[in-house]
């Protein structure tokens, strides 16, 4: 029975950080979303892929901008513009279908894109991509870029990229630092 209540308060806790994670989620390009209106079909949307203008058109209110609106946020643009002239009181619902990948770059075996789980560290992104290449263990240095602060390092080359993080050591990762979707993980070691 302890067994049991120990798994319930378990679970209950998970599903309140989860949902407070949503809450604070802001949307970006590669999210795929779900929206509800109940009763509704024609006003209910299975699954929207976010693309790079970061909007879509909604049927009778036009085009919604998401670029870093929260589920709520959008839940409530969907219900303000639905109510009066469209429903009396919509049930709006606005979920995460998927997360936009993370990208683990540099010294692992499987360089690439991993869909995003909440609650995901720099360690399990980079066991995700199948771990530091093994010669290159004792020398990882890990880098940490957020999916904000992207955009000022996309012209950079691999080197260039390589080059800068070597000069700056303080912004090394910390392998239990929690990661975002969209952020990039950079593993850089030499051989020697």
């Amino acid at each position: 029975m302890i067994r049991v209540l120990s798994l319930v308060v378990f679970l209950l806790i998970m599903s309140l950080r989860s949902s407070y994670a949503n809450e604070k989620y802001q949307l970006s390009a590669g999210d795929v979303i779900r929206i509800s209106v109940y009763g509704e079909q024609d006003l209910s949307i299975d699954s929207v892929k976010i693309d790079d203008r970061e909007a879509f058109d909604y049927p009778y209110l036009g085009e919604i901008d998401l670029s870093g609106k929260t589920l709520n946020e959008i839940k409530n643009i969907i219900y303000s513009g639905l109510k009066g002239d469209y429903l009396v009181d919509p049930k709006v619902s606005v979920s995460i279908v998927k997360y936009r990948n993370i990208y683990v770059n540099g010294m692992v075996n499987k360089p690439g894109g991993y869909e995003y789980q909440p609650g995901l560290t720099v360690q399990k992104a980079i066991s995700l991509s199948g771990g530091v290449i093994s010669k290159y263990r004792r020398s990882a240095k890990i880098y940490h870029i957020k999916a904000s602060e992207f955009k000022k390092y996309k012209d950079y080359s691999q080197d260039e990229l390589i080059n800068k993080f070597e000069l700056d050591m303080k912004n090394e990762a910390a392998s239990h630092s929690i990661i975002n979707s969209g952020d990039t993980i950079y593993v850089i070691a030499s051989f020697w």
